[in-house]
């Protein structure tokens, strides 16, 4: 009977817990919570932040809403996005103690705390729970992206350049698919045609897919930038530490643009794109080396080669390509924008881009330009160096740092 009494405690006391460190993390606005604590008292938690810019932010925000929701025990937490898991962090019962008592900082939590891409083992734990806190599932954004272009590649003019604005529509639908629909609205511009023409942006239905083992998958079917219309998929392995990501890319577009005479214009000629990446994160310096060769979009293979810091949620850097005996370069930028948190209070939240981003090309004449060499496309309206960037000492470092100032 005595038995049964204290498994009867046990559980009671387990959901009890389950229910604080859920419920800490709802009131920060988190998404796709999922929690289990197990009979030994360690607990397990997967969220999603959809309401903090950036990466580290949030995260500090959940570990310290999370830590105060404990009461005993290990604790793991399963960063997600779109569902789909990204990062695991690990703080010991000790550590928590420690910290609830004041007797260490948040920085030194920070510090302690482990850190890794390696998810595996708590997804497996994750699978005993069958509910889901806050679904991100059906909630709809609308979010207004900038757009600048600046290219100096005409004769009878210093520049040709646009300013658009790019609202698009961005919704959770299941596990790691999101569907996106925007539209391009002119704002200034000395170019002609379809730039000066309300026209269609990213027109996209995503899914992504965690595989286990460090790999991760992509699918992207709709209408991409640049004028590209058709299908990718990306697959890329990444060590637990983050210090290196290796990926493989491939790609089938046609034409589709905006024309006086036609309209929306859909060509019939596919074009095949294709790379393989490589990426090494330095830590001590917090930079970024990737490396890539490709097929590009039409036809010409060559070599890229890019070096990125990043100084929190800034991202600054140079690149180098060669591709079919033309060289080109220049730099790139990524910073954020104002608002550092957009809360969700109804189904649907209207709010600004995190970034503006942009990529300038020394190269924008003569052959490389007639022969529109090293041309890519992007499949997401947010793509740049600094969204989405979850490596594990880059985390860390800028927690650190924000604790300590």
């Amino acid at each position: 009977m005595s038995k049964y009494l204290i498994a009867i405690l046990l559980s009671a006391w387990s959901i009890s817990l389950r229910a604080q460190v859920a419920e800490k993390l709802q009131q920060l606005g988190m998404e796709n919570i999922q929690t289990v604590t197990e009979v030994n008292g360690n607990t397990t938690i997967a969220f999603e932040d959809n309401v903090y810019r950036g990466t580290y932010r949030g995260i500090g925000k959940a570990i310290e809403a999370a830590m105060e929701g404990m009461y005993g025990g290990n604790l793991q937490m399963v960063v997600l996005e779109h569902s789909i898991p990204q990062l695991c962090i690990t703080l010991s019962d000790k550590v928590i103690t420690e910290y609830k008592e004041k007797q260490i900082t948040i920085g030194e939590v920070y510090r302690q705390m482990g850190i890794s891409y390696d998810t595996d083992e708590a997804m497996e734990v994750l699978k005993k729970t069958h509910r889901t806190l806050n679904s991100s599932a059906g909630k709809v954004d609308i979010v207004v992206y900038p757009e600048v272009k600046l290219e100096n590649s005409s004769f009878d003019r210093l520049y040709t350049y646009y300013v658009n604005l790019a609202p698009a529509v961005e919704m959770a639908l299941w596990k790691g698919a999101e569907l996106t629909a925007q539209v391009v609205f002119p704002v200034a511009t000395n170019l002609k045609g379809q730039y000066k023409k309300i026209r269609p942006g990213v027109i996209a239905l995503s899914q992504e897919f965690c595989f286990g083992k460090g790999f991760l998958g992509r699918v992207t079917a709709g209408n991409f930038t640049n004028n590209r219309m058709g299908a990718q998929a990306e697959m890329k392995y990444r060590t637990a530490n983050g210090r290196l990501e290796l990926g493989a890319v491939a790609g089938a577009t046609v034409q589709s643009v905006l024309t006086d005479d036609e309209g929306w214009y859909i060509s019939r000629k596919l074009r095949i794109n294709a790379a393989l990446k490589a990426s090494v994160y330095e830590p001590r310096f917090n930079l970024q080396f990737d490396l890539q060769a490709a097929r590009y979009l039409y036809g010409d293979y060559g070599v890229r080669g890019d070096c990125t810091r990043h100084f929190g949620e800034y991202a600054i850097g140079v690149y180098g390509m060669y591709t079919d005996g033309e060289i080109n370069g220049g730099f790139h930028f990524a910073i954020p924008l104002p608002g550092k948190k957009w809360s969700r209070n109804r189904g649907v939240r209207v709010r600004q881009a995190d970034y503006f981003a942009m990529e300038y090309s020394m190269e924008s004449w003569g052959r490389y330009a007639d022969e529109k060499m090293g041309e890519t496309y992007r499949t997401r309206p947010d793509e740049n160096r600094s969204n989405r960037f979850f490596q594990p000492e880059y985390i860390r470092y800028f927690l650190i740092k924000e604790a300590n100032k």
